[in-house]
């Protein structure tokens, strides 16, 4: 895995040595008029080209960035369906605490109203 990394970087310096001379090689050098355009071409797409000769001589793999990329937006939809699913749980029990609450006060307000004013036992029941 070592070698491996280390053979990548060295590319990546590699290329990018190769860029530097050539600027360097430019700039003490004067291009023929006539070769002036192919050359100029040459250069434009190898300096274009730079950032992705990079990324694979590192050892960016695109095909890893896409899959990743799915693993993420699949996470998101879970988290998001989870936060509604708690959403939801949070809207049962409050309707449920609500229910008892009202429950308990009928309990309650007919236990103290027995209490308070028992019923009137009728002639029937004596």
């Amino acid at each position: 895995m070592k070698n491996e990394k280390l053979r990548h970087y060295a590319g990546a310096v590699g290329v990018f040595l190769l860029v530097i001379f050539l600027l360097m090689f430019l700039s003490f050098n004067e291009i023929p008029e006539k070769n002036k355009d192919i050359f100029v071409s040459t250069l434009g797409v190898i300096t274009g080209a730079l950032g992705a000769i990079i990324a694979v001589i590192v050892g960016r793999d695109p095909d890893r960035e896409n899959s990743l990329s799915k693993k993420v937006d699949s996470q998101a939809d879970q988290i998001e369906f989870l936060v509604k699913q708690k959403d939801e749980l949070e809207g049962m029990l409050i309707k449920m605490q609500e229910s008892l609450i009202d429950n308990m006060s009928i309990l309650g307000t007919t236990l103290f109203d027995t209490k308070i004013n028992p019923p009137k036992k009728s002639k029937k029941d004596e």
